[in-house]
């Protein structure tokens, strides 16, 4: 009878280890949906209450960002009706919407086991950091999702072969860099190694497109909207007490040692994470974020390696772990949370609740 009992137990964990991705993106979503639910509902309790970044891009509409980015924040205060509840469900709309596109991004990509990874990416703690949670106010960064939009659309495309791939490439790419600058140090990294490679082909596309989309986007906006140099000189004034020269050392660091010894074997995917990288050890002087770096996430789960594998055998359980790059990228994501949690205690002075 108890050997019968253990059995029964042992075919439930089985058939919920089977179904534990499923699982794990169903807890993903739902805990999204939970954390609007709940700013609604803190906000109701005091109207009074801040909605953190996402009142700074409703009211900021009029400037401080690349105008396309401006663009689209018009276009969802259109949308919101000017309501800044309804404007904070589109911020929830985007950061889903992004998670969601992660998905095809890893189909894509031909990921082994992409329910698997999918689910770790949904409940990776540092992601749902950065992107969706907050006890304080709001936690969404609706400009951010919108780069991260352009950007999971090129990687879309990147693995596949065709010409027109290659053009809805490097198109997004350039867009996502339109709307946020931190893939811009890739155009540097991208142009020596096509030259470098004699890769005519990809060399023409890319300057083609993305240096047309800058000057359109970037460039342009200069001549004619006397504001904008804002948009540009805020990327730089909140880390003025930092000297300029100071910043640009680790970004400038980085930049040599990848191009002397990494560029020659790195390919397009790992130059665009390595740019933003660069760029976010300059951005971090400025504005003391760790979310500057998330892009790590996406070189830990669609970069695909085994480290090690052991099996489990416990009385009412036995499995074989794979502890791969998914696995290792998740529990590291921990190790991110704590830190911010150190930067916002010390450097912002912000209590914990």
């Amino acid at each position: 009878m108890e050997n019968e009992v253990v059995i029964e137990e042992k075919r439930i964990l089985d058939k919920i280890f089977a179904k534990k991705a499923l699982i794990f993106i169903f807890l993903g979503i739902m805990a999204r949906i939970i954390m609007l639910f709940y700013y609604y509902y803190i906000h109701m309790l005091n109207p009074q209450k801040s909605w953190g970044d996402v009142q700074l891009n409703y009211s900021k509409q009029w400037g401080g960002y690349p105008i396309l980015t401006q663009i689209f924040i018009l276009v969802f205060v259109f949308l919101s009706f000017r309501s800044i509840e309804i404007f904070a469900f589109w911020a929830f709309f985007w950061d889903l919407l992004i998670c969601l596109m992660f998905y095809f991004v890893l189909k894509s990509f031909n990921i082994n086991n992409t329910k698997y990874a999918f689910a770790l990416f949904l409940l990776n703690p540092f992601w749902f950091l950065n992107n969706s949670f907050s006890l304080e106010n709001c936690g969404y960064h609706i400009t951010d999702s919108f780069f991260f939009f352009f950007l999971l659309l090129a990687l879309i495309f990147y693995p596949k072969k065709e010409i027109y791939a290659r053009y809805l490439f490097y198109l997004f790419l350039g867009l996502s860099m339109c709307i946020k600058f931190y893939t811009i140090p890739a155009i540097g990294f991208l142009f020596i190694k096509f030259l470098y490679e004699k890769d005519w082909k990809d060399l023409k596309i890319s300057l083609t497109i993305i240096p047309l989309l800058i000057f359109i986007f970037i460039v342009l906006p200069l001549f004619y909207l006397p504001y904008y140099y804002q948009s540009l000189a805020e990327w730089n004034e909140r880390g003025s007490y930092v000297p300029i020269y100071i910043r640009l050392i680790p970004f400038i660091c980085i930049f040599i040692l990848f191009l002397l010894f990494r560029l020659k074997n790195s390919d397009i995917f790992e130059i665009i994470i390595i740019s933003m990288i660069a760029l976010g050890t300059y951005l971090f002087f400025s504005w003391p974020y760790l979310r500057w770096f998330q892009s790590i996430i996406f070189y830990g789960i669609l970069k695909e390696r085994e480290f090690f594998r052991f099996k489990l055998n416990l009385k009412f359980l036995k499995k074989k772990i794979i502890v791969n790059n998914h696995l290792l990228t998740f529990y590291l994501s921990f190790i991110g949370v704590f830190l911010s949690y150190i930067i916002i205690i010390f450097i912002f002075k912000t209590p914990i609740y």
